[in-house]
């Protein structure tokens, strides 16, 4: 049979420093999980705003592929924010352009049967979290078609091979920016 003696048991002191040691190692452990959550919720924000220009991009760039003609435009003050395509046959065209008002990016698909006008392109989808006049969770600041062949540069109209260069430049509710940029070429026919 066991006998405890008077040094069985632990002191005030004691369980005084286990509480300090525990609550330290349980606010670095709480520490850890909201900055992961931040963390995870910060790269969640910037990979919608990377998946949603690069498929704004990837449509802009089979639109180009596709025609026959270019023109690059200045729209509202702001120099190359518009984009006309036409195509080999004479019943379709496309305009790509950058509304600064709404911060977006808008297209008209004029193609025989469909002639849609000021669809948004970007943002894609208004999520809504409460009210009917929520924010977009992103925008475009900034867009710019820039032709890079030799007939481009002084030219109004781009005609036969051309290279067209894509700026985007968007950024979400929170103020965090994300430049993409794309080179499209049109098939020379």
């Amino acid at each position: 049979m066991k006998t405890f003696g008077k040094n069985s048991g632990m002191t005030m002191v004691e369980m005084g420093v286990v509480l300090v040691i525990a609550a330290i190692v349980m606010t670095g452990m709480l520490s850890a999980y909201t900055d992961g959550i931040r963390y995870w919720r910060s790269a969640s924000e910037k990979s919608m705003l990377y998946n949603e220009g690069s498929t704004a991009l990837i449509k802009i760039s089979k639109w180009i592929r596709g025609s026959s003609f270019i023109r690059i435009k200045s729209m509202s003050g702001l120099p190359n924010a518009r984009l006309e395509l036409r195509y080999p046959s004479s019943t379709s065209s496309a305009e790509f352009y950058f509304v600064e008002s709404d911060k977006s990016l808008k297209w008209n698909d004029q193609t025989e049967g469909r002639n849609q006008f000021n669809k948004t392109l970007l943002p894609e989808v208004r999520f809504r979290t409460g009210g009917y006049d929520d924010e977009p969770y992103l925008y475009v600041k900034q867009l710019r078609f820039l032709p890079l062949d030799d007939i481009g540069q002084g030219s109004p109209q781009l005609v036969g091979y051309s290279l067209v260069k894509i700026e985007m430049v968007l950024e979400d509710q929170k103020g965090d920016t994300l430049y993409l940029s794309s080179v499209a070429s049109k098939r020379n026919k």
